[in-house]
């Protein structure tokens, strides 16, 4: 997702540039994932603004019954692009934040660690494939949204075995 913007950057501060960005990213010990949008480029003073609407395709897992699901998650975001070079080819490395993204020395702006950024924070952190799953048995490990498992409800285990026997007490008094 990488953009050459040194036309861009000739123009002067104001000028603008929409581009669609459809490609994908490569995220370490995953499969890549299909990004989709538009990106709008602002030339600054420093570089270029880059307003971006965004969209991928994330393979998940149900967090409840484990099964396989592709979320699409919505990325927009706002970052300025710092030019390394000046007018005069002046380095202007030293000036840049640390933490700030750059454009290198050729004028290429690259997306790809700006969509893997915003990518982390927007991911749901228990994914679902309904609303509704009734996730896995406990005992026997069936997937409940299956149908029911046939297992004895009751207590998990002796842990919990004190506050059952409770359970029934109450349930005796109330009658």
């Amino acid at each position: 997702m990488q953009f050459k913007v040194f036309g861009l950057v000739q123009e002067g501060i104001g000028a603008t540039r929409t581009v669609e960005v459809d490609g994908s990213i490569d995220i370490e010990g995953r499969a890549a994932e299909h990004v989709t949008g538009t990106a709008d480029l602002l030339r600054t003073a420093a570089g270029v603004l880059v307003r971006a609407h965004l969209s991928l395709v994330e393979p998940e897992t149900c967090s409840r019954c484990l099964a396989p699901l592709e979320e699409t998650v919505p990325l927009s975001f706002e970052e300025e692009f710092q030019a390394v070079l000046g007018p005069e080819d002046e380095d202007l490395t030293e000036a840049l934040d640390p933490e700030a993204f750059t454009l290198d020395p050729q004028y290429v702006l690259d997306l790809t660690e700006a969509v893997r950024q915003y990518r982390e924070v927007s991911l749901v952190m228990k994914p679902l494939c309904r609303p509704d799953c009734r996730g896995l048995c406990p005992r026997c490990g069936k997937d409940l949204n299956l149908g029911d498992c046939g297992c004895e409800s009751g207590a998990e285990n002796d842990r919990w075995a004190g506050l059952a026997a409770l359970r029934g007490v109450l349930a005796e008094r109330k009658d």
